[in-house]
């Protein structure tokens, strides 16, 4: 069943998340041998699960009718659609940070303009990268600590952090630029080349920021 900390991640109140948890996990136990006749086909719908699940926003019309029974299905898809989405990050020696919304993935792309071959960075934001540490070689808040992204558990010990790779190792340029947008607060790591696979390595290597949370640019097909 779904758990109270569950219900509080995607928004939810933490004392109605409580008692929707409890809700909705006392169905399918009062379903067996003994039961009072309640089960998962016919959860009694009580004045909290009304106001919390079937009760529309916007104030009720006169003459309105409530079921007093709903499946346990029905009941879970009901929450799910009231949820707000949210995402979280943690960074070793650090408080989460939850944020509203779908994690955004960090995205490169190569470019050329003035007849130089470009790379761009952005979305190091998401996981609680600094641009700036990754254009002027440092690591994060003096290099004390290193991003885990959640769901990248590590299972080895790590190699000393790399916060030199992109400025000294690929021996290129860097600089920090403002996206485009009034009101965009975040910001790209320009370098100069194209440098698609060591940035790869370096995003893996120097803050554990694995391949699938990158958006790479389309290859070009042939012919």
């Amino acid at each position: 069943g779904l758990r109270p900390e569950e219900l509080r991640g995607f928004g939810l109140d933490g004392a109605l998340a409580t008692a929707v948890a409890a809700a909705l996990a006392e169905a399918p136990a009062a379903s067996g041998a003994g039961s009072s006749g309640v089960d998962e086909s016919a959860v009694p719908i009580d004045e909290m699960l009304l106001e919390a699940l079937v009760k529309v926003a916007g104030g009720v019309k006169k003459g309105t009718t409530f079921p007093s029974h709903l499946p346990l299905s029905d009941l879970r898809e009901r929450l799910v659609e009231r949820m707000s989405a949210f995402h979280r990050v943690t960074v070793e020696g650090e408080a989460p940070l939850f944020k509203k919304g779908a994690l955004k993935l960090i995205h490169i792309h190569l470019k050329r303009a003035a007849g130089h071959n470009k790379t761009h960075i952005s979305g190091l934001e998401s996981f609680l990268i600094s641009p700036d540490a990754v254009a002027q070689a440092r690591g994060p808040r003096g290099g004390a600590a290193w991003p885990t992204p959640r769901g990248l558990p590590h299972t080895a010990p790590l190699p000393p952090p790399p916060w030199q790779a992109l400025k000294v190792k690929l021996g290129c340029t860097t600089a920090v630029l403002k996206l485009p947008g009034n009101n965009v607060k975040e910001q790209e790591v320009l370098l100069q080349g194209h440098c698609l696979n060591e940035v790869v390595d370096y995003l893996r290597d120097a803050y554990c920021i694995d391949k699938k949370w990158v958006v790479l640019p389309t290859p070009k097909k042939s012919g």
